[in-house]
């Protein structure tokens, strides 16, 4: 495989299927689907959600569009056997609203002659965390129009609700989800035009909601010469539109756009134009202030013959990418997807074609798309393409952290976390990203009692103790505590209390059985008919120096849930949690005790006395749990769980 330098702070995991001269990964093949599967221009194929990427992409052996995983590691697209649209030579436009926890899939016939009679579909599904699994809610699909487009784009206002636009019959269309007063995803009303000058049946629209409270549909009308973009309230009715000119004059509008919003509320449009002399701009950056004006920056010359460009905010290092293919199919050679940077508050692009970063050395690519969403250090970044060949191309970039473009992400470790006074804890910062700065607070009383990047702590008193790292560079800083139990000093008479955290911790699923989480914040417990999620806890007891009069195992809830589960006894304490899966975990003992309900941000006491009789290694498991998940902190988490042992008279 061919590696190429991006720019930035770039790292490619071990290529999957890469043949020599590849740019990027060879992904699984879309025969049957149509050309250009990940057309069109406007439309997003892409999406982040819980730590993954997805995409919609076609199932040869099903012959229908599916939602497809990216595995990070091997770089490589599982099908998770999710339905789409079960219809070839259909494009699609997803859209992942976090907030509602839903996916948004557009999908419909492909044509740059629009005719009726072929339904434009909204799809909408849940995602269950717990499973990593989606599933289309009840009612859908719905329809948004009867007709096959070019183009059919969708995103979602502050009030919840949906727009979708396309092109057809001279027209720019719109429609809206039903609002009365309360949103309804699958009740649409009847579409509407908004354009006062006809287009051609080439040109098409595209939609995005920025500013916090607007929508706005941008589109080319190549007999006009001129990009137009209308905005609309979200308090305003329905109609109610007004029209800007991003860009005109002579040659400067065609049928390319692909829209996206920052947090300030400007607008980036990429878009090209109809130019034909060498050094005239052929694709170019449209920017939109938040007071309105428009500006317009050059990414590539006629001479550079780049097509279908796509625009991207990384907000990690403060970059605007652009993609486009080169050389357009009309002009000959062999098609690759190239990228420029520019930083966002200072737009300009390198002259050139700009960097490869997917190429197949056997076919043409064409069609990158990504995602609707802004790029961070954790999303990273994709692109996607289709080959010639029939067979989906893919890069992964990794975009970093620190550098003072994203804050560092505050982790340490502190050993031991419990025991007798005086306890000396040593502690190690463990932070990723840049860290410029540190302050540790070993009391949690606004006392920065250290600034070195390992220190050492004795508590000298009993108590429960929060200790915080904060951790910052230029672009901000980072917090996380951890909690200390110092316990009385002193044997067994009078009433003494040892408290324990973890050796081992990790959860267990039902559905995932090779799967170990032994390195996750959370243990949890879950139950929803016959897949399960069961947490393992093991504990070492040392120092009890008379009878056991009181045991309790607390647990910080992270996640609440009105069931928190049961505990019961293990009696095999060989697993550990580096290893243990649902198929290997040793089997559950009698039932010990049930929790109440598990109250975001406080402890689950669960009463094991009589489960604790001395010096020893215990092993527990907790489960019974309900639909509703729970989870609570682990030994890696920022509070550890907790076995509290009272012995003695």
């Amino acid at each position: 495989m061919l590696l190429v330098v991006l720019g930035a702070v770039f790292a490619f995991p071990a290529a999957a299927k890469a043949a020599p001269g590849d740019i990027g990964y060879e992904g699984p093949s879309s025969t049957g689907a149509g050309s250009a599967t990940t057309g069109s221009k406007p439309e997003s194929k892409l999406w982040w959600n819980d730590g993954l990427w997805w995409a919609s992409m076609w199932d040869t052996g099903s012959s229908d569009f599916h939602i497809f995983k990216l595995n990070q590691g091997t770089q490589t697209w599982t099908d998770t056997g999710v339905a789409l649209d079960d219809r070839a030579s259909t494009r699609a436009d997803a859209l992942w609203d976090p907030v509602a926890g839903k996916l948004y899939v557009a999908s419909h016939r492909f044509s740059e002659s629009p005719a009726s009679g072929y339904p434009g579909r909204l799809y909408r599904y849940s995602y269950n965390a717990l499973t990593d699994t989606y599933t289309r809610d009840p009612g859908f699909p719905v329809t948004i129009n009867n007709f096959r487009t070019e183009t059919l784009v969708i995103d979602k206002d502050s009030s919840g609700q949906l727009w979708a636009t396309w092109v057809q019959g001279g027209k720019v269309w719109v429609n809206t989800s039903v609002c009365n007063p309360t949103c309804n995803d699958a009740s649409w009303g009847t579409a509407f035009s908004i354009n006062p000058t006809n287009v051609n049946s080439d040109d098409i629209s595209s939609v995005i909601a920025f500013g916090g409270n607007k929508i706005g549909v941008m589109w080319s009308n190549q007999a006009a010469s001129a990009d137009y973009f209308a905005v609309h309230s979200d308090s305003a009715a329905d109609n109610v539109w007004t029209i800007e000119t991003a860009l005109s004059g002579a040659g400067m509008a065609d049928d390319h756009i692909n829209l996206k919003t920052d947090s300030s509320g400007r607008v980036y449009a990429a878009v090209k134009t109809s130019k034909s002399g060498s050094s005239n701009p052929l694709t170019m950056l449209l920017v939109r202030s938040p007071t309105g004006s428009w500006s317009s920056h050059v990414f590539g010359l006629v001479s550079n013959k780049h097509t279908r460009p796509i625009v991207l905010l990384d907000e990690a290092n403060g970059l605007v990418r652009m993609f486009a293919t080169s050389p357009e199919s009309s002009t000959g050679g062999v098609q690759t997807i190239y990228q420029k940077t520019s930083p966002i508050g200072s737009i300009s692009f390198a002259g050139g074609l700009g960097t490869p970063i997917i190429t197949d050395a056997d076919s043409d690519v064409n069609n990158v798309t990504s995602t609707k969403q802004n790029l961070t250090a954790s999303t990273n970044l994709v692109v996607l393409a289709s080959s010639s060949a029939g067979r989906y191309f893919h890069n992964f970039v990794s975009l970093g952290g620190g550098g003072g473009g994203q804050p560092p992400v505050a982790s340490f470790t502190a050993v031991p976390s419990s025991g007798t006074a005086p306890l000396t804890v040593q502690f190690t910062d463990t932070s990723t990203g840049t860290v410029d700065s540190r302050a540790w607070d070993f009391q949690d009383d606004g006392v920065v009692d250290s600034t070195a990047a390992n220190p050492a702590f004795t508590y000298t008193s009993p108590g429960t103790f929060t200790a915080r790292l904060t951790v910052s560079n230029t672009a901000g800083p980072s917090s996380t505590t951890r909690t200390i139990t110092v316990n009385p000093s002193g044997g067994g008479g009078g009433g003494s209390t040892l408290t324990f955290v973890p050796t081992d911790d990790a959860y267990v699923r039902s559905n995932f059985p090779a799967e170990n989480t032994g390195a996750d914040p959370t243990v949890r417990v879950y139950k929803s008919g016959s897949t399960e999620t069961h947490s393992y806890l093991k504990f070492t007891v040392a120092g009890v120096t008379g009878p056991v009069s009181s045991v309790k195992l607390r647990l910080w809830v992270t996640d609440a849930s009105a069931v928190s589960g049961s505990i019961y006894a293990v009696s095999d304490n060989l697993w550990s949690e580096g290893a243990i899966t649902w198929a290997t975990k040793p089997a559950p003992g009698a039932f010990i005790a049930a929790g109440g309900a598990a109250t975001l941000g406080t402890w689950v006491e669960y009463d094991l006395t009589g489960a604790v009789a001395g010096d020893r290694t215990y092993s527990f498991v907790l489960k019974d749990g309900a639909s509703d998940v729970a989870r609570f902190s682990s030994e890696e988490g920022a509070n550890d769980p907790q076995l509290v042992v009272t012995f003695g008279s």
